[in-house]
């Protein structure tokens, strides 16, 4: 049985690389050919996708840290890349399991239950995420308490005493 879309002709692995030939012998195709003729399948579909790449909204918030001067920075940039809602943890999962229910209307319930599957993990991760964030967030503000509560605690200077001898004149 030949593939349905063979890149290179039977004996002719001249310029092939080893999983190309292995994956024909195997009467299977690789993983480039899978995603390179989906990109020919759907090329009037991604004309009408934006110029941007997907991930190209993510970029600005990975070089935040990079400008980032405290925890509580640091946890306002985590919180928009990995907190609750609109982040782009949460659109990653929001994603996954859009990609799970249109597999499972075009009935490739396997397919759709690792959708699922990895929706579950992502979440798992964003939870222990945000553990990590609170930790963090944690150590630093008792670290900062701790060292307030070291030094000796400020006092006050008291008004000066009023002198109980009376106040002498001037000679004059």
């Amino acid at each position: 049985m030949s593939l349905p879309r063979p890149d290179f002709e039977l004996y002719d692995n001249v310029g092939r690389t080893t999983q190309q030939i292995t994956a024909h012998r195997g009467d299977r195709p690789t993983a480039d050919d899978l995603h390179r003729w989906a990109a020919h399948d759907a090329r009037e579909f991604s004309s009408s996708l934006p110029d941007d790449e997907a991930g190209q909204s993510i970029i600005d918030w990975t070089r935040q840290p990079y400008r980032v001067r405290t925890a509580a920075e640091l946890n306002t940039v985590a919180q928009a890349v990995l907190g609750d809602g609109r982040s782009g943890l949460g659109e990653l999962h929001t994603f996954l399991e859009t990609a799970a229910e249109w597999c499972e209307h075009y009935q490739e319930p396997g397919i759709a239950a690792r959708y699922r599957q990895h929706a579950e993990e992502l979440s798992a991760l964003g939870d222990r995420l945000a553990y990590l964030s609170e930790d963090h967030l944690a150590s630093v503000y008792r670290r900062t308490n701790r060292s307030a509560s070291a030094q000796p605690p400020r006092t006050v200077p008291a008004a000066p005493v009023a002198p109980t001898a009376p106040a002498r004149r001037s000679a004059r």
